[in-house]
């Protein structure tokens, strides 16, 4: 139920830019929060990661068509896009990994779930990453704090010393689950099988009783 209103959500937020379309949507991913109760530090780094897209793409708005012209479509886009992946983060937030693989597996083939599963799955992991990485190069001495930005002269250090950093880790991750899954000899069988599994949630239900 939580992934077919989470996937109904997001693909309507993708396919309107009304703000009253999108007002009835905020609700409705309030409902879902409401109900879903992923936790504080959930909400609060939801939260953070919207203001901050909010942020960037307002201020390229602004700079390439000024201000009222730049600054009001730019905030409806940033309003669009988090209306569209805050119902997937939750989704991933409250449904284990081992669901999510099976859920896929029954609509898609067996490849395209595992893909789409590691991805969602892995997405904390990345964001993880990107902090660490943003710690990290402010503690360098890089120009890349809000404050910073500001200063046009400073966008630079955002390439080099964040973008470029995320980019390598990123295919770093990538080129690992490709070897765990390689080492399992993923893709040999035409059914596969995800941790804790069927079987195995049976036999532990058999034990407990």
């Amino acid at each position: 139920m939580i992934f077919v209103c989470s996937l109904v959500l997001s693909i309507a937020a993708f396919g309107t830019r009304s703000p009253t379309t999108l007002g009835l949507l905020s609700a409705a991913d309030a409902l879902l929060l409401l109900i879903a109760r992923p936790g504080i530090t959930f909400l609060k780094r939801a939260a953070k990661t919207i203001l901050w897209q909010a942020g960037i793409i307002s201020g390229l708005y602004w700079l390439r068509f000024g201000s009222y012209e730049g600054i009001v479509p730019g905030l409806i886009i940033s309003w669009q896009l988090a209306l569209a992946f805050l119902p997937g983060m939750v989704f991933v937030k409250i449904v284990p990994g081992d669901r999510i693989v099976r859920m896929l597996s029954d609509i898609l083939p067996y490849r395209i779930a595992f893909i789409i599963a590691t991805c969602l799955n892995f997405l904390p992991l990345l964001l993880a990453e990107i902090k660490s990485i943003h710690e990290g190069q402010v503690l360098r001495g890089a120009k890349i704090l809000p404050k910073d930005l500001l200063n046009p002269l400073n966008w630079q250090d955002v390439i080099y010393c964040l973008v470029v950093p995320v980019m390598i880790q990123t295919m770093n991750l990538s080129a690992q689950i490709a070897l765990a899954a390689k080492a399992r000899d993923f893709g040999i069988a035409g059914k596969r099988t995800s941790w804790p599994g069927e079987n195995k949630e049976q036999k532990n239900k058999g034990t407990t009783r």
